[in-house]
């Protein structure tokens, strides 16, 4: 098992590796631990072959975004950043225990397809979708704000912290705002959740990401993606409520110029929640230890 454990170079010795969470196209995500402070980190492997130039952009374009968000509440922080025996790049991120809104999508599927619904609160933090929209929209526009955009926003990399709070996470596809940079949006993103203007080759920016927000959490509060066509959301008695509509539909129009930026979804659903001292979120299930 240890001679799978891949050599980082110039991670602390502290920094001990526990075990893989999963890998994707392009990265291997483990879990490892801080053996002084007993803090769990994630470290991110990507891979870059000797003369991959355009691998090696993407490490510093990601580097760069993600050292800019270090102050942005509700976004995984970057920590450190190195190269392994084997030329793989690696990145030491927060850690998000409580699973993904991906996770939490599936097992509402799951449970939904039982012959007898589960008389207790699923494990998975369920959250209610305005008070995870505004969270997450005001993570987003404070992103926008520091010069950086996320370029590919999904239920995968909406996270949960082990309070429960959401966490927007994998800025590996997001590109600088300025700088000359924006050209660099010829990256992958997730069809199910893209703005249209993205499948015409347009490279990410504010608008598409506010698009990817705002359809993602569709999924969540309608459980189907939001390319299902609003006549089939309306058969199965899931119209949108004039709120939900109003910043939902707002978010989803398919002219960027014409959907509103993060901080205004963040500030009109935050003007109808109720005030919860001290939290920007809270759950519809209180979150419960795990063991």
């Amino acid at each position: 098992m240890n001679a799978d454990r891949p050599q980082l170079i110039g991670l602390p010795t502290r920094i001990r590796l526990i075990e893989p969470l999963g890998s994707g196209s392009s990265c291997t995500v483990w879990r490892a631990r801080d053996t002084h402070s007993g803090r769990d980190f994630a470290i991110k492997l990507l891979p870059i072959r000797a003369g991959d130039a355009l691998a090696a952009e993407r490490l510093q374009r990601e580097a760069r975004a993600l050292s800019r968000l270090s102050q942005v509440e509700g976004a995984i922080s970057l920590h450190q950043v190195g190269v392994a025996s084997d030329g793989t790049a690696w990145l030491l991120l927060d850690f998000a225990p409580g699973g993904s809104l991906r996770d939490c999508i599936q097992a509402r599927a799951e449970e939904t397809a039982l012959p007898v619904p589960l008389l207790r609160p699923p494990a998975a933090p369920v959250p209610r979708t305005p008070d995870l929209a505004a969270s997450l929209f005001l993570t987003l526009a404070e992103a926008h704000s520091a010069g950086v955009i996320h370029g590919d926003i999904s239920p995968a990399n909406i996270l949960f912290g082990e309070s429960g709070q959401p966490l927007l996470a994998d800025f590996g596809m997001a590109s600088l705002l300025g700088g000359g940079e924006g050209a660099l949006g010829l990256v992958g993103f997730t069809p199910a959740y893209a703005a249209p203007e993205r499948f015409r080759g347009a490279p990410p920016d504010r608008a598409s990401d506010v698009f990817a927000l705002a359809a993602t959490l569709w999924h969540w509060e309608f459980s189907q993606p939001y390319g299902i066509s609003l006549a089939e959301v309306r058969s199965n008695d899931a119209e949108p409520t004039a709120t939900q509509r109003q910043w939902m539909m707002g978010a989803l129009l398919e002219l960027p110029t014409e959907r509103p930026d993060a901080q205004m979804v963040a500030d009109s659903l935050n003007s109808r929640l109720p005030r919860h001292k001290g939290n920007r979120w809270r759950w519809k299930y209180p979150r419960r230890d795990v063991e």
